[in-house]
């Protein structure tokens, strides 16, 4: 009996750590829990080839949402 080949683990272009990428998965991919606004996206596809681990996607988009808003001085 062949048993199907495992995942191969992908290495985080902003961390170098290893981590499993599900976006070609049977399940849903764990980043597709985190919304990530257009201009990030943006920023990180012009960055960063391929996919960030989890833990590096939150840590983004935790900065980014600790960026005051400009707003009238």
């Amino acid at each position: 009996m062949n048993a199907a080949p495992a995942c191969e683990p992908d290495r985080c272009p902003r961390c170098g750590g290893h981590f499993t990428c599900g976006a070609a998965g049977p399940a849903p991919c764990d980043c597709f829990t985190l919304t990530l606004d257009p201009g990030l996206l943006a920023d990180l596809r012009e960055r960063y080839v391929g996919c960030l681990c989890l833990a590096c996607l939150r840590e983004v988009t935790d900065a980014q949402t600790d960026v005051p808003a400009a707003g009238p001085a």
